[in-house]
């Protein structure tokens, strides 16, 4: 009796996913432009830059982001924070797309939410199919799920092409690799150039964002028909995501005090990157202070951290935050930096950060923050964004 009980429960789970999946498939027909976002640095930046210039040509367009912040953008603009109740579940998307039909949006513009090469090849195939893939970069990030090598990583989040569809991406240095993915799925990989983008567009961002970014999302607008000046538009008006690089200041005891908030890009290229964008920023006299923050389940990347700033960031002062201060503080004396210029402050304090910084000689201080968002991340992020206000 109980055997029979089993295999009907079983085949009544059975009958009740079979259904499911055909009722998620109906909806996904709803939507015609469907956009996966996939990449190592960028994709909450460039699923927002994407979705803003859809809702500037008139494309009923949502937008759902799973960075810093995970946001569902709908289609007139508005946001509404993604609460979850446990760990980010991939789930969740098929909620996306039940909401995105309901709402009769022309267009899904989507970051993938998965770093599992498994699950994100789970979440282009079954969950969101969509029909234009974007890839951001593939750096050396999530080795542990993705790695070994940078091209286990590019083979991961090549997931998002669509068979014989298009894929547009900003990575050039892995290109060609990328190119092989592409090509055994008959995918069209359309490469993005950084250099289209001027100056005169990239300074009209109310936030320091990568021509990379905006070369790519606007590839991909035009692939769809949307004119040059509706698309950068869209994207200048575009609210930023929560954790984009922005400069704040603001005034102590007679000192001028910036703060970039630098901490999602947390992986040696994307640092290295983010650092050449600043430094032609720095000011004459200014104190350069880097505020490194670690996550305790990150003991290799901390280590990755340590060398990073010995060997290609310069500055006055390194201030450590989070955990794992004395593997990183080791790796940069092992490489000559003067064991004077570190500074623990495991809890990181903002207020305790400040008044390190404020008795350096000199009054302009330029506080960049790096390594990850997580733990005392968010804090010091915070502290300064409402300093200021």
């Amino acid at each position: 009796m109980e055997i029979i009980v089993i295999v009907g429960l079983v085949i009544a789970l059975l009958i009740w996913w079979i259904y499911e999946y055909r009722l998620h498939r109906r909806r996904l027909s709803k939507i015609p432009i469907r956009v996966h976002i996939n990449g190592s640095r960028g994709k909450s930046s460039v699923t927002r830059l994407i979705g803003a210039a859809f809702r500037e040509a008139g494309i009923r367009t949502v937008t759902k982001t799973t960075g810093t912040n995970a946001r569902f953008i709908y289609p007139n603009g508005e946001e509404e924070p993604i609460i979850r109740l446990g760990p980010a579940n991939i789930k969740e998307q098929r909620w996306v797309v039940k909401r995105t039909a309901e709402l009769g949006a022309e267009a899904l513009v989507t970051e993938c939410m998965a770093i599992d090469p498994e699950l994100q090849w789970v979440l282009q195939k079954k969950y969101i199919q969509g029909n234009i893939g974007v890839i951001t970069n593939a750096r050396p990030d999530h080795l542990d799920a993705m790695g070994p090598t940078v091209c286990d990583v590019a083979d991961a989040v090549s997931a998002v092409m669509p068979e014989n569809g298009i894929c547009f991406t900003a990575e050039f240095e892995r290109f060609e690799w990328l190119k092989k993915n592409a090509d055994k799925i008959d995918c069209e990989l359309i490469l993005a150039e950084p250099q289209s983008i001027s100056d005169e567009e990239i300074n009209k961002f109310s936030y320091i964002e990568h021509k990379e970014n905006v070369a790519l999302s606007l590839a991909v607008a035009q692939h769809l028909g949307i004119l040059r000046e509706t698309a950068l538009k869209g994207m200048w008006n575009a609210e930023p995501d929560p954790g984009v690089l922005k400069i704040f200041s603001f005034q102590h005891n007679g000192q001028c005090i910036r703060f970039a908030n630098a901490f999602a890009a947390n992986d040696p290229e994307s640092t290295v990157q983010v650092w050449q964008l600043l430094s032609s920023r720095f000011k004459s006299g200014e104190k350069i202070i880097i505020i490194a923050n670690s996550r305790a389940d990150r003991i290799q990347r901390a280590e990755q951290l340590g060398k990073l700033m010995a060997e290609q960031l310069p500055a006055d002062l390194y201030i450590l935050v989070g955990a794992n201060l004395g593997a990183i503080a080791d790796r940069m004396s092992d490489r000559g930096i003067d064991e004077e210029k570190i500074t623990f402050i495991p809890d990181g304090n903002p207020e305790q950060i400040v008044k390190v910084a404020t008795e350096m000689e000199g009054d302009k201080k330029f506080l960049i923050g790096i390594g990850n968002i997580g733990g005392p991340g968010h804090i010091i992020a915070d502290y300064f964004e409402e300093k200021n206000r």
